[in-house]
């Protein structure tokens, strides 16, 4: 093909033709794909609002098919006329799309519009879409004469009528409207709203440029299908800003997630971890109480044994015997009181009683002795306190954790250090019962003293510290309705916990044994015992204090002697074969009910929830093994003159 052909070909109208069509289907295919990838992402959850940007992609692409086609078809004149009304109704429509996505919520509801918008997105498109069928818009007595020779235009169709020239300008309104609605936000710097002015004003001029060049006002290439690319494009920039955004939050969100499920893994296993050693303190303590069952039974003959050497011994005996006899008792009631604090420290009750301070300390001082003793000296101050609602094992942990803690930090002290543990319990002014675990030690880390007693906070990881010691006392405190306070204080750490006094309604006093000189009178007394030592013990001391001893092996032995004459006291083991002594209180109560006023449970420790339970009824009377002869003495006197 030579030059002179090639230049024919392109001045040729089916040339002409060819260019306008190519720029239209560009358009439309840029506007479609953006309508396209809009109505894809509109699927996702929180993205519903891009339906709306979606449909004025979709209308702009529409707008530009019908271009597409109107340029195809340069001599069908009737066709041309029918194209451009349809294109006026779709810009009403685009218009409408616009209206809808400026002034409705985030969930594009037509009603969330205010009423006078609804009447401009709604009435403008359908007006044109009616006036279609009639071909009202378009005056076939005018014919407008397209001619820019520099471009190779040579195009005629009709011109608009003056109904058709009125719906451009309401089209022209409702864009212009949208205009001023994003200037506004763009004033105020909402974000992405300076590019859609932009865009907006752009398609605008275009819009008109078109209006201008179909009403012969000015002869020039029809530019509203390039002009809605404009309108599109700042939208489309602004989703893709949005969803480039959204993809960095949802990757610092995963990262975010990541590092929180790391982190909830850590504390699920230190929680399980917690859990297991919780479960091995429980184990603990039925051992406890078990191991202080079996020691207490034996350690109860051996007082009888040598509480009834004590008294048989004759004056020809010296002070040296006496001592050492006095000695060995001595030791075998500080046994007792070791097994005693054991199982209190074992002990998991959920009923609180009123305890005395005082008593708690020296039971936690006995549990911890053997941490203490040779790392540190105690030092106590227990002045007068309120009597405190709580748990005797859990008060018990709660001192014994500072107290392990302060001598451990202690021991890390060079040597030569007097190291000096003090507890002091004291009443507060305003009625609490406080207590105060200081040592003379290098203090709390004030790094690390903020976020002490939270789990797995500690100062002493490199010793195989796990942080729990301190958060299970803030844990046992705050059950009790206390506070605990960590400090720094001249010359060592200090442990500050409160507790609120027992409500009077819950202070009942203990019975008081009167003091009297008068032997007991001469009872019947069952003794039910699974431990034949100690029913010989206990026959032969109660007998020598004149009372008539019948002796049981279980409570269904019992029951049988029962039946068959008459007790005034029943003395009674809680852990037994066959029958407990909580099965005998049951049947004395169904068959016996005075009697059974008159029973003393004798325990050297409960094992199980249910044993714990029956201790802790206020009917029970309970002397805790071993027991010395004179307490016995004076439990019986109790039930005897209270029947």
């Amino acid at each position: 093909m030579d030059d002179r052909l090639a230049l024919r070909l392109l001045d040729s109208p089916t040339a002409r033709v060819s260019l306008h069509a190519i720029v239209a289907f560009v358009a439309v295919f840029l506007q479609g794909a953006s309508a396209g990838v809009m109505f894809f992402i509109a699927r996702a959850p929180g993205w519903e609002r891009v339906r709306l940007i979606a449909l004025i992609a979709l209308s702009a692409a529409l707008y530009s098919s019908v271009d597409f086609w109107f340029y195809v078809n340069v001599d069908n004149l009737p066709l041309r006329a029918l194209l451009v009304q349809v294109n006026v109704a779709v810009g009403a429509l685009h218009a409408s799309a616009w209206m809808r996505f400026t002034f409705s919520d985030a969930s594009g509801r037509v009603r969330s519009m205010p009423r006078w918008t609804q009447v401009l997105a709604i009435g403008a498109p359908i007006l044109a879409l009616l006036a279609i069928p009639f071909g009202v818009m378009v005056d076939r007595s005018q014919m407008v004469h397209v001619q820019v020779p520099w471009l190779g235009l040579d195009e005629r169709t009709y011109g608009l009528s003056p109904f058709g020239n009125g719906l451009v300008a309401v089209v022209l309104g409702v864009l212009s409207v949208s205009l001023v609605q994003h200037i506004r936000r763009m004033r105020r710097g909402e974000p992405g709203a300076a590019g859609i002015v932009a865009g907006l004003t752009i398609f605008l001029l275009f819009f008109i440029e078109e209006g201008l060049v179909a009403t012969g006002v000015i002869e020039f290439m029809y530019l509203a299908s390039p002009g809605y690319v404009f309108a599109v494009l700042p939208l489309t920039v602004q989703l893709l800003q949005r969803f480039v955004d959204d993809a960095r939050r949802l990757a610092e969100l995963s990262a975010r997630l990541t590092t929180e499920v790391e982190a909830r893994t850590v504390e699920r296993d230190k929680a399980r971890e917690s859990l297991v050693e919780q479960q091995r303190l429980a184990a603990l303590g039925r051992l406890a109480a078990g191991v202080g069952h079996e020691i207490n039974n034996p350690l109860q003959y051996l007082l009888f044994h040598l509480e009834e050497l004590r008294s048989t011994l004759g004056p020809e005996y010296g002070v040296a015997i006496r001592d050492s006899l006095q000695q060995a008792i001595d030791g075998a009631r500080r046994i007792g009181r070791v097994v005693t604090s054991l199982r209190a420290y074992g002990a998991r009750s959920e009923r609180f009683t009123p305890l005395n301070l005082h008593d708690v300390v020296q039971a936690a001082l006995r549990i911890a002795s053997p941490q203490l003793r040779h790392r540190v000296r105690i030092r106590t101050a227990l002045h007068a306190t309120p009597l405190v609602m709580g748990d005797e094992g859990q008060l018990v942990q709660m001192i014994v954790n500072p107290l392990v803690n302060a001598a451990q930090s202690l021991a890390a002290l060079p040597e030569g250090h007097d190291a000096i543990v003090t507890v002091t319990a004291r009443t507060t002014d305003d009625g609490q019962a406080e207590l105060l675990i200081a040592d003379n030690g290098p203090g709390f880390d004030p790094a690390v003293l903020p976020a002490l007693g939270e789990p797995y906070v500690t100062t002493r990881a490199h010793q195989g510290g796990t942080g729990l010691g301190l958060f299970v006392t803030r844990g046992l405190v705050e059950a009790h309705g206390g506070t605990i306070a960590l400090e720094n204080a001249t010359g060592g750490a200090v442990v500050r916990i409160r507790l609120p006094a027992a409500p009077p309604t819950q202070v009942h006093a203990e019975p008081v044994v009167r003091a009297s000189s008068e032997k007991l009178p001469s009872a019947r007394v069952l003794v039910v015992d699974d431990e034949p030592a100690l029913l010989a013990v206990m026959q032969r001391a109660l007998g020598r204090m004149g009372h008539t001893v019948l002796l049981a092996p279980n409570g269904r032995a019992a029951l049988a002697l029962v039946e068959a004459q008459p007790f005034d006291v029943v003395v009674s083991d809680l852990m037994m074969p066959e029958m407990s002594g909580a099965g005998l209180a049951s049947a004395l109560a169904d068959r016996h009910p005075a009697l059974r006023r008159r029973l003393i449970v004798m325990t050297g420790g409960a094992v199980t929830p249910e044993d714990e339970a029956f201790l802790a009824r206020e009917d029970v009377v309970v002397v805790n093994k071993p027991v010395s002869l004179s307490d016995l003495d004076a439990a019986m006197r109790r039930v005897m003159e209270a029947a």
